[in-house]
């Protein structure tokens, strides 16, 4: 049975080098020509993983400065191999781990270690979410319980740290903008809390029966007790260091590009989310065009038209597990056994529309991570990473298929799934708005009401989220455009031998990956077919 899990084994098969008959070792100098280029490249990249990890998510500077050191190392190392030398896969591996080490050295440009906090991501919401969520961040064992008391300790050392890094953003000229920081002090005057329903004793309520007295009681004991002195007053030291520091100092401005640096850190954040070389500018114009075409779209779906059949908002996920995984020959080759899990997580409902369905499930996110992660043969940054515009873009080209599959049988289910890309073509409008064009958080406010006519409540969460994650929000639609600029031109280049099953498969099958990458493959995979 097929299970889809976040949790994934580690264990990785490296390669045996047999040598033959009695002839000396190479020296130290010779040994990088006794190994073939393909396996020195995994070597390399599989224990960056591991030495990366090993690095932790400290936002000291030492920490940080030893996180550069680790970068340029690794690339210095890696830039030895010579790519003309290796197979079609490891070309793969080649190109997306040099994209992502240099991706990585100049980030360290820009501080981000001094705006540590924010109310949509960061460690203290972090922390929080893996607290809540047990699905996918299960405590089985003793040992997932003594890793999480050192997990308090790390936060309780994350948090003092902070403190000073945003101090000295504040020395710098570096703050958050006053709307987020106001948006972030209820959130953690409720985490610091000490009542039974807190998130942060939620591990104890789950502690499994397999855990017997007396290492039961030692362990409620202790966690109890860390919580309690160490955890929960550690938020509300960050919590009265905003309230009563940072808040009167934090800035009125909500652009990136109004801070130091800001306008190439943005382009900078706009490139790694969208792996493109094209200006906010020109994103922008793109939104605005996406949001015309996608409107005259919706114009055949008039809002508010009732779902015929089953209502399709009150559909299940096992309802629309087997009807999707019945019509996924038509698209797909690959296809999830019939017997394939889905365990509604804590952040997901248990029930959802068909679009939604599409999008985050079956062909989209869940599955796309499923095959990615049965490819045990690629190196762990592969099989456990991830690319926003490509993981992204592929969740909503996934939810554009319902038409194409015969699952959107009515003009709500139509309308829905239009509303999924509407929602990605305003944010490349809105996040370049605010950060490039020089918008206020008003026209922001009045552009998502115009186009989307959310209530006040959700238009406010909305553009704080644009505002305190810079260019994120670009690479869902962005990727969406490069699979279906791809698919197109696959059907021109392939012409009666395009099978968009086989075109499916071709995007999926070496995980996710920068889509100008993507796109480079693609075009060898449409020379090969000609």
């Amino acid at each position: 049975m097929i299970r889809f899990s976040h949790a994934v084994s580690l264990g990785i098969l490296f390669l045996a080098l047999a040598a033959c008959g009695r002839a000396p070792a190479p020296g130290a100098s010779e040994a990088p020509s006794a190994v073939s280029p393909r396996d020195r490249l995994r070597h390399i990249v599989e224990r960056y993983w591991d030495e990366h990890a090993a690095l932790g998510d400290s936002p000291s500077p030492q920490s940080q400065a030893d996180s550069l050191a680790l970068e340029r190392r690794f690339l210095a190392e890696f830039l030895t191999v010579p790519r003309a030398s290796l197979d079609a896969d490891s070309r793969l591996t080649y190109d997306i781990f040099r994209r992502q080490r240099e991706s990585a050295i100049e980030g360290f440009t820009y501080p981000e270690e001094l705006l540590p906090v924010n109310p949509f991501a960061g460690m203290p919401i972090e922390l929080a979410r893996s607290a809540a969520d047990t699905e996918q961040h299960p405590f089985k064992t003793a040992g997932d319980y003594e890793n999480w008391l050192l997990r308090i300790d790390d936060y309780v050392r994350w948090t003092r740290q902070a403190i000073e890094n945003m101090r000295d953003g504040m020395r710098r000229g570096y703050t958050e903008p006053k709307v987020l920081t106001a948006r972030m002090l209820p959130l953690l005057q409720g985490f610091g809390e000490d009542t039974s329903a807190s998130v942060f004793y939620t591990p104890l309520r789950t502690l499994p029966r397999s855990i017997q007295d007396p290492e039961r009681t030692r362990l409620v004991m202790s966690l109890t007790g860390a919580v309690r002195d160490k955890l929960l007053p550690a938020y509300r030291e960050l919590h009265d260091f905003i309230q009563n520091e940072y808040l009167p100092r934090a800035r009125t401005s909500v652009a990136l590009s109004a801070l130091p640096l800001g306008p190439s850190w943005y382009a900078y954040r706009v490139r790694r989310a969208t792996d493109t070389q094209l200006a906010p500018d020109e994103i922008h114009g793109m939104g605005k065009a996406e949001v015309e075409r996608i409107r005259a779209r919706m114009q055949a779906f008039p809002a508010g038209a009732p779902p015929s059949g089953a209502a399709a908002q009150s559909n299940t996920i096992q309802e629309m597990q087997a009807q999707t995984l019945a019509a996924m020959p038509a698209l797909f080759s690959g296809v999830p056994q019939a017997d394939v899990q889905i365990v509604p997580a804590a952040a997901r409902p248990a029930s959802m529309d068909m679009a939604s369905f599409l999008r985050e499930e079956i062909p989209g996110r869940r599955y796309q991570a499923m095959l990615q992660r049965a490819r045990t043969d690629l190196p762990r940054f592969r099989r456990l990473g991830g690319d926003a515009a490509f993981v992204d873009g592929w969740a909503l080209y996934a939810g554009s298929l319902g038409e194409e599959l015969g699952l959107y049988r009515d003009d709500g289910a139509k309308r829905s799934a239009l509303l999924s890309q509407l929602k990605c073509a305003v944010a490349l409008v809105v996040d370049t708005g605010l950060h490039a064009k020089g918008w206020t958080r008003a026209q922001a406010v009045d552009y998502l009401h115009a186009q989307l006519a959310p209530d006040d409540a959700d238009v406010d969460l909305m553009t704080d989220r644009f505002i305190a994650l810079p260019g994120d929000a670009l690479a869902c639609k962005m990727g969406e455009l490069k699979i279906r600029a791809l698919r197109a031109q696959a059907q021109q280049v392939l012409g009666a031998r395009f099978d968009i099953r086989e075109f499916h498969a071709e995007i999926l099958k070496d995980g996710a990956m920068p889509v100008d990458i993507l796109e480079a493959k693609m075009r060898l995979w449409m020379e090969a077919g000609r």
